[in-house]
């Protein structure tokens, strides 16, 4: 270290030790690497577990959609308005008819039967379940509500189920 002397002689400053080797390498480093000195980041196998991985995955996927598809989306449709339909009950105003709740429970039972006889396709439930979800979002269900409930059902039944279209 120089005593800020001018007068003394100038020595050399030993070179500083070498900077201990590092356990990684700076990612400008590794790419500017010739590829003999390169190691791979990932074993070999690694791209080949991860490529059969997700061709496995997509095939759960379309064997998955084919089944959705096919009559067990019905027979879930039809466990579902089983549920749903117990808790509407509850949901009745005071206004609603004994005869409405009948009829209402005629139409139901006939369109439960048909999904499960594939009689009725999933996507002529559609108007049904809108109706029904209008019906019971603010906790009540009125007389007026429940008449268009049984006219859904019915026509729910009624369309023939949609053919599969082929292109």
């Amino acid at each position: 270290m120089p005593s800020g002397n001018l007068d003394e002689p100038v020595t050399a400053t030993p070179p500083p030790a070498a900077a201990p080797p590092r356990a990684f390498r700076f990612p400008c480093a590794y790419y500017s690497a010739p590829l003999a000195e390169v190691r791979p980041i990932f074993p070999k196998w690694v791209p080949a577990g991860c490529g059969i991985a997700s061709a496995v995955i997509i095939v759960l996927l379309f064997a998955g959609g084919a089944l959705i598809s096919g009559p067990a989306l019905s027979q879930f449709m039809d466990f579902v308005l089983g549920l749903s339909l117990g808790e509407m009950r509850g949901m009745y105003m005071p206004e609603v008819t004994a005869r409405q709740k009948q009829h209402f429970d005629d139409e139901v039972k006939h369109l439960r039967e048909g999904l499960r006889n594939n009689k009725v396709s999933v996507p002529n439930l559609q108007p049904f379940l809108k109706a029904m979800q209008t019906a019971i979002s603010d906790g009540k269900v009125t007389p007026e509500e429940v008449d268009r409930l049984a006219r859904a059902a019915a026509d729910a039944t009624s369309k023939p189920p949609e053919a599969k279209k082929h292109p």
